[in-house]
This record gives structure tokens, C-alpha cells and sequence, in this order.
């Protein structure tokens, strides 16, 4: 979902935007080129656009970043360093799951399972940098359902074998078709609320039953 953002309108209208990100989705170069991305706020790196590299850009962004000095790079220990990360002012992650469960544990990395399908990438470090920031949040995106709506990507408890990605206590902002989820400061009870506010309303029933049993 976070790289249909820019093509989607996302930040249309937006003003004085920054960006300091491992990757990159299609349409960013053209947002710098815009103006809506300047990075005159930014307290670190003032007025530059800068990534670990900009793979994810399509050739327009790519003709736009050629030779650009609005643009820079740097080695993935610098850019994903938490230091770094938490130092910009109102730092914020936009990053993909491909489930969550109750508590708010978040797993972009396996399904069925332990079956591993995608690496952490700058996930844990990008998340954790804006929780960390001064005004940032650490926003988390995933569709309600995959297979064709069968399977519920919010769950009452991740399957035996998946892997973590974000611990449940750095657990912010999620954002599904139907919502938005806000778990930051949240007991287990509340966060089971908020997820199934924004889960598909065929599974809501049978997750309010197993939030019941596992929470009372």
C-alpha cells in the first residue's frame, strides 16, 4: 500500500514535506521537483531528499534525480542509524505488514506460518526511529484481508512460527481500508478494540470472541 502513496494523491496539497528514507516508491522524485517535498524543516540534512538509494523510482523520477544535488546518498549504516533516525523532528515511518495481531505485534515477513516471503529491510529501524522522534509517529500499513478476503490479516495471535518484525511495544498508528488504530500508550484490551474497529467486518465477530478469551 505505502508505494501507491504519491500516484494515489497522498500528499497533493501537502507543503514543506521532508524526506530521509531507505527506499523509495515511484512518484517521490516528483514530488521534490513539486516543491511538496523541500525538506525546509528537516534538522538534519536541511533542503536534501535523502535515501539509501533510490531504487523504486520509475524513469521519470529517475531523469528528475540525475545530477540533482536536491538529492543525496548514504551507506544504509548511516541512514538506518537510530540516532540519525530520531534526530529529525517529527521523523515519520510508513511501512507495510503483512499481519498484526491483538497485542499489536506486527510481522511483514512470513504467512502461513514461518513461511518467509520478504527480509525486515529498514523496517525495525525506520518504525523505531520515528517512534523514538521528538513529534514522530510510526505508521503501519496493511490490507484487512488477503485471498481474496478469506483470511483476516489482523489476528487474534500470530501463527506459531512467524517472525516479528515490530514488538508490540513500539506498536503506534495502524491503518487498514477501514481505519485507522491508534495503540500507542494502550492496554491489550484497548488495542484489541481499536484492530478490530479497522479489521473487515466479516471477521470482526469471531476476532471480538477471541479478544474476549484471550483478554477477558
Amino acid at each position: 500500500p505505502s508505494s501507491q502513496m504519491p500516484r494515489m494523491g497522498a500528499f497533493d496539497g501537502k507543503h514543506d514535506l521532508g524526506l530521509h528514507s531507505e527506499m523509495v516508491a515511484p512518484g517521490i522524485a516528483k514530488l521534490v521537483d513539486a516543491g511538496i517535498i523541500n525538506g525546509r524543516r528537516k534538522s538534519i540534512h536541511r533542503g536534501k531528499a535523502v535515501a539509501n538509494a533510490w531504487s523504486g523510482s520509475d524513469p521519470a523520477d529517475l531523469e528528475i534525480i540525475d545530477d540533482n544535488p536536491a538529492f543525496e546518498i548514504y551507506d544504509p549504516e548511516y541512514v538506518l542509524d537510530l540516532g540519525v533516525l530520531r534526530s529529525n523532528h517529527k521523523q515519520t515511518s510508513i511501512n507495510n505488514a503483512l499481519s498484526i495481531d491483538l497485542t499489536g505485534q506486527i510481522n511483514s515477513e512470513t504467512v502461513t506460518g514461518a513461511r518467509m516471503i520478504n527480509g525486515t529491510g529498514g523496517q525495525p529501524e525506520t518504525h523505531i526511529g520515528a517512534f523514538l522522534s521528538k513529534g514522530g509517529r510510526a505508521i503501519t500499513l496493511l490490507q484487512s484481508t488477503a485471498l481474496e478476503g478469506a483470511v483476516s490479516r489482523i489476528v487474534p495471535q500470530l501463527e506459531a512460527g512467524a517472525l516479528v518484525t515490530v514488538p508490540r511495544y513500539f506498536a503506534d498508528t495502524v491503518i487498514t481500508e477501514y481505519g485507522i488504530a491508534r495503540l500507542l500508550g494502550k492496554n491489550h484490551r484497548e488495542r484489541a478494540a481499536e484492530l478490530i474497529a479497522i479489521a473487515h467486518p466479516e471477521h470482526r465477530a469471531e476476532l471480538q470472541t477471541e479478544a474476549k478469551r484471550l483478554f477477558g
